[in-house]
């Protein structure tokens, strides 16, 4: 009996499959408009995901996207595992419960809950200069985390609005604590007054010692550490904050993330088996739609690497389409560990500028592009009019010695010309020639044109570890 991870998937005709080993290494599709990467490489790997009973997260860019996942889900049978999340659905998944719930011990529950809030603001965040980076992020992390914290210790159940109304009434100056009427006003200082109230008639105990120091740590960072900080400062964390927070405070992100009335999806119902496509899409609901996008992404990603994998463990995957506006910092720490929890990721893109940009700038993003890109195992160059992309698609696949003819002609007293050979190192693939392959449709006979780049086994029968392969959209 085959095991599940050397399954064929695709059988390609230069030989050696692409298998579910293969496809828990990554996939990267780059291409340009038009090129086909949607409906040839994309359409292909789809229908061979669900049909090996995969289950899977599918980010939406484009409105249209929804359908087409409909479509593939009706091919090939896969109708009664398919959950369209999104405004007026009937599901909701409320991150704060799910993350609050877990088996974690508080410390863990309450850096899990900060750190998936600061990845989804940090994304939609402009980077800045980098020499403050580090201290934002700081400055961030820590407002976060005595947030999440003080609304934990206030109540084991928190919703978004718990920790909206502590951020925005936390005290900016010593003469706020000392006017009743703020301290009367301030969520912020009123959950610090109850839980010291509470604390300080528990008996002693380890537990509640620890309990303590908590609330010390809170205080010392409300009332020292936060007023502290320069009002340019603090009014730049906090407007990282709000930027966010407004729009998760609204709907459609406010009763898709945040309520318990309707039918609750979680990470692991990709782990059962179904298919969950968020019907948020970036080009319609702009940044609200893609805040709640890789809100889900980071916490689908974090619980795919709990997962307790057995030997035929149900593979998933992660589908992204126009992938460059859904990019986080943790993408490529993940990806680095995807193939150990059968995690599938599929990034579609046109090319590398738009990953650098999303990145953050051109010389970190291109960097990163190529961090990401070194983790995704097998990559499909479609036809593609960009330089920097056709030129990293020419580097990857490599270089060889060819023999070259010259002709040398000089003229004197009398004319005189030699000929000879030399071997010169040039691209196997020249990057000009990515922009000339097929793209599709009636002009093309429907033969769409790619080219493959494999890590690890070369193809049969080319000895290498690339090839030109044709995908016939009629054969989809």
């Amino acid at each position: 009996m085959t095991k599940i991870l050397d399954k064929p998937l695709i059988e390609w005709p230069m030989g050696h499959p692409f298998t579910v080993r293969n496809a828990c290494e990554g996939v990267l599709i780059l291409g340009g408009l038009g090129s086909g990467k949607t409906s040839g490489s994309g359409a292909l790997l789809a229908g061979r995901y669900l049909k090996n009973k995969f289950g899977g997260l599918v980010l939406t860019a484009k409105e249209e996207e929804v359908q087409l996942w409909k479509n593939y889900c009706k091919k090939y049978g896969r109708e009664d595992d398919l959950i369209i999340f999104g405004v007026d659905s009937g599901y909701c998944f409320n991150f704060l419960d799910y993350e609050s719930s877990r088996s974690d011990k508080a410390q863990g529950i309450i850096h899990n809950i900060a750190d998936t809030l600061k990845t989804v603001i940090k994304a939609g965040a402009s980077d800045g200069q980098e020499s403050d980076k580090a201290f934002w992020d700081t400055a961030l992390q820590q407002l976060l985390v005595n947030t999440v914290d003080l609304c934990l210790l206030a109540s084991k159940k928190i919703k978004f609005e718990h920790l909206y109304k502590v951020v925005q009434s936390a005290p900016k100056n010593r003469q706020q604590l000392n006017n009743p009427k703020w301290r009367a006003q301030s969520q912020c200082f009123k959950l610090i007054h109850h839980v010291a109230i509470h604390l300080k008639d528990v008996p002693k105990s380890k537990e509640n010692d620890a309990l303590a120091r908590r609330l010390h740590s809170i205080e010392d960072f409300f009332l020292g550490n936060w007023l502290n900080l320069s009002e340019k400062t603090r009014s730049i964390v906090e407007q990282m904050f709000f930027g966010f927070g407004d729009r998760f405070m609204r709907d459609p992100l406010y009763s898709l993330f945040n309520s318990t009335e309707g039918t609750q999806v979680t990470p692991e119902d990709t782990i059962r088996g179904k298919i969950i496509v968020i019907n948020l899409p970036y080009l319609i609901y702009e940044n609200t739609g893609r805040d709640g996008q890789i809100l889900f992404k980071y916490v689908w990603q974090r619980a795919m690497q709990r997962r307790k994998i057995k030997e035929n463990s149900r593979p998933t995957f992660l589908w992204v389409d126009e992938a460059h506006y859904f990019l986080h910092d943790h993408d490529i720490d993940h990806q680095s560990t995807a193939r150990s929890y059968r995690a599938c990721t599929v990034y579609l893109t046109q090319n590398l500028p738009n990953f650098s940009l999303h990145f953050g700038g051109r010389d970190k993003g291109a960097y990163q592009f190529k961090a990401l890109a070194g983790n995704l195992g097998t990559k499909f160059f479609h036809a593609n009019s960009d330089v920097e992309t056709n030129e990293y698609a020419s580097e990857l696949i490599g270089k060889t010695f060819q023999w070259m003819a010259n002709e040398n002609v000089s003229f004197g007293d009398k004319m005189s010309v030699s000929e000879g050979n030399s071997q010169s190192l040039i691209h196997i693939i020249q990057s000009s020639d990515f922009s000339s392959q097929k793209t599709g449709g009636p002009l093309n006979n429907y033969e769409i044109e790619t080219v493959v780049h494999r890590q690890g086994i070369p193809f049969e029968n080319t000895k290498r570890n690339y090839a030109l392969f044709t995908i016939n959209q009629q054969n989809l």
